[in-house]
């Protein structure tokens, strides 16, 4: 389901008109999602990969969980809501 999942949110991101990196700051990150001056860190299954990360761009956690992983710097978003957003 993994690699399912980053194709999903990859095809949904295009979608959306972001554009696309894979970003590795030595934890492997999926995405770094660019549109209208705004970049987003994205990352599905896990949460640590964000732990070396600044914030100066926003991070986002997409998981097929129903439990809110959200802190105060990582927004978790569950994958059927992604699928309903326009943009991030």
């Amino acid at each position: 389901m993994d690699h399912n999942l980053e194709n999903i949110v990859y095809n949904e991101l295009l979608y959306m008109g972001y554009d696309l990196k894979v970003f590795n700051n030595g934890k492997e990150i999926d995405f770094l999602a660019s549109k209208d001056n705004k970049t987003f860190y994205i990352y599905n299954r896990e949460i640590g990969a964000f732990k070396y990360l600044d914030n100066l761009n926003q991070k986002i956690l997409i998981t097929n969980d129903i439990i809110d992983y959200s802190t105060s710097t990582i927004k978790h978003i569950k994958l059927e809501d992604f699928l309903m957003m326009k943009e991030l």
